[in-house]
């Protein structure tokens, strides 16, 4: 089965089908979105498919900048981030869960950097989520 909710190749993702799969959760994906759009104008998402494995996932960028990925399933969504070394330096000074710190230590360092996976489905995890994006974006 498929990280994400959506594993048919040839079906992409549309927002009904986003609504439908999150459910309850949709709030907090809507949120996280508007937020996107709103404070970082010149980011893009993309829907792609990466495999069986992985099925669709939303691609957030900036330029040619991966940002993060949003994973949709069902009832809640995951978000991935991958931080290179000087986001993973400011990530420790900054004002966020000591959870978060200590999965970015403990991940396993690749040429990308550091990546993290956060289950979203409360609605405090976006203040955490944000903070995180303004690092990723600005380093």
């Amino acid at each position: 089965m498929a990280v994400s909710f959506f594993d048919n190749k040839a079906v992409v993702p549309d927002d009904n089908m986003v609504v439908d799969a999150l459910a309850d959760a949709f709030s907090l994906w809507d949120e996280m979105q508007n937020h996107v759009r709103e404070i970082y104008p010149d980011i893009k998402n993309e829907w792609k498919h990466y495999g069986k494995a992985s099925g669709w996932v939303l691609k957030t960028i900036s330029k040619k900048r991966n940002l993060f990925f949003a994973i949709p399933q069902n009832g809640c969504f995951k978000l991935n981030f991958v931080f290179g070394d000087k986001a993973a330096a400011c990530i420790e000074t900054a004002d966020l869960p000591e959870e978060i710190k200590e999965e970015i230590r403990s991940a396993t360092p690749y040429a990308e950097g550091r990546g993290i996976t956060l289950d979203i489905n409360h609605r405090e995890q976006l203040e955490t989520v944000k903070r995180l994006l303004k690092i990723k974006y600005e380093n």
